[in-house]
């Protein structure tokens, strides 16, 4: 994905948060979230990197560029809504777990079709 900045602003306009509410989250200035972004800041101070990965749902490796992809532990622990469906898919039925793949499935096609939709547009 590249950069800590490039990072910071896809995950936090995936969770449809402004920098603000990032600042507000973590208790980092706005201005410094803002310069991450931005690249001023390439290298934030760990403890700033670890309110960032809490506030942004992933694993300091993951924000750090120390790991490309995080794995589904690492999905869980980092993201206390994944850990709760998790949690839940243990006590479903077989049915009721194909169902949860169902739903999993129309969200990826319609996220592939909002993707193709914007390249259209150009």
């Amino acid at each position: 994905m590249g950069d800590i900045g490039s990072k910071v602003v896809t995950l936090r306009s995936k969770l449809g948060m402004s920098q603000k509410d990032l600042a507000d989250a973590t208790g980092i200035p706005q201005a410094t979230v803002s310069r991450i972004e931005r690249g001023i800041i390439r290298q934030p101070r760990s403890e700033v990197l670890r309110k960032l990965a809490e506030a942004l749902h992933v694993t300091v490796d993951y924000l750090a560029d120390r790991t490309e992809a995080m794995s589904g532990n690492d999905v869980v622990s980092s993201d206390p809504r994944a850990e709760a469906i998790f949690r839940g898919y243990g006590d479903m039925s077989e049915q009721e777990r194909a169902q949860v793949m169902d739903f999993v499935r129309f969200l990826e096609s319609k996220r592939g079709q909002r993707g193709k939709d914007r390249g259209s547009k150009g």
